[in-house]
């Protein structure tokens, strides 16, 4: 992957220090999300999911891998992590509950294949752009699969019987670690002829979106939007 994306780089294009960086980052983001993915594994009781799980393990242990390749092919180094992907770790793995831990979970999944769209279109100078548009596709793929496991069978009944503070706790967790303005910035940094505002407007929509289909399983759902009216008047500026 990473030998076609820098194979088909145009030139002269030598690679920005912000491509480093967020090839660095990505690396640490993915293992995060395989450490996740993993103990999620370890608690499914359903064959199926199983299946689904252990592949998106392998896939973000492919995708970290990667990252890493086109940082050291570019820059001859991976910088370190920073404390961001540490708390995210730690942030995650203090959702003692299995059906939260897999929201939150399917909901970063969720943000980071929106966000890689855009690196798609932004990257493409330096060859980055290629490596995110098939990392794009497993991620897709596992938002999908996660958000179908918990709006039918036996994973929508364990979110319908999640305690409402363990959720909506999932939910904030997510939105801590994905600054929507800030990742619309740079966006338009990216891409300057993309306004912010209506990156940041689309990614508060897909959240909301995503959010809306979950809730729907949910008896509490007026509640819950009562109880998210602040999330919501964040999220839909």
């Amino acid at each position: 992957m990473v030998r076609r994306a820098l194979r088909d780089r145009p030139e002269p294009a030598p690679p920005s220090e912000l491509s480093w960086l967020l090839a660095s980052g990505s690396t640490y983001a993915e293992q995060v999300g395989m450490d996740v993915a993993a103990g999620l594994l370890h608690e499914c009781r359903e064959g199926d999911m199983k299946l689904v799980l252990a592949t998106a393990v392998a896939d973000e242990a492919k995708h970290s891998a990667v990252f890493h390749h086109y940082a050291h092919a570019v820059a001859g180094s991976v910088k370190e992590p920073g404390e961001a992907q540490q708390e995210l770790s730690r942030d995650l793995w203090s959702l003692d509950d299995y059906i939260a831990r897999f929201l939150a979970h399917t909901l970063a999944e969720g943000f980071a294949a929106d966000e890689f769209r855009w690196f798609v279109q932004g990257l493409r100078q330096d060859g980055l752009g290629e490596v995110y548009r098939l990392v794009r596709r497993d991620e897709s793929r596992h938002v999908a699969l996660g958000m179908a496991y918990l709006t039918h069978g036996p994973g929508a009944e364990q979110l319908r019987r999640l305690p409402a503070d363990l959720l909506l706790a999932g939910e904030q967790i997510v939105l801590k670690h994905n600054d929507v303005d800030g990742l619309a910035a740079l966006v338009h940094r990216l891409l300057p002829g993309t306004p912010a505002e209506q990156v940041a407007a689309w990614l508060r929509a897909r959240h909301t979106t995503r959010m809306r289909v979950l809730l729907n399983v949910r008896d509490d759902r007026a509640e819950l939007s009562r109880r998210r009216k602040h999330i919501r008047q964040i999220m839909e500026v």
